[in-house]
């Protein structure tokens, strides 16, 4: 998580978390892709484009999990 995060955002990425995890445990892919895009989503710079989020580069730097 980053450091500057607010504690909002802080529970925020917690619970996309926590959700990402129990999509796992379902055995549920659509959901994980979903859930790890919002999680992909939130941790991205606002000022990015939104198109260079979802890509390659970006998740695999992030750590996405897929």
């Amino acid at each position: 998580m980053k450091a500057d995060m607010s504690e909002q955002e802080k529970e925020i990425m917690k619970y996309l978390e926590h959700n990402y995890c129990g999509a796992k445990m379902m055995k549920n892919e659509s959901c994980q892709i979903r859930i790890a895009r919002a999680i992909a989503a939130f941790k991205a710079d606002p000022e990015v484009s939104s198109f260079v989020v979802f890509t390659e580069k970006f998740i695999t730097e992030e750590g996405i999990f897929i």
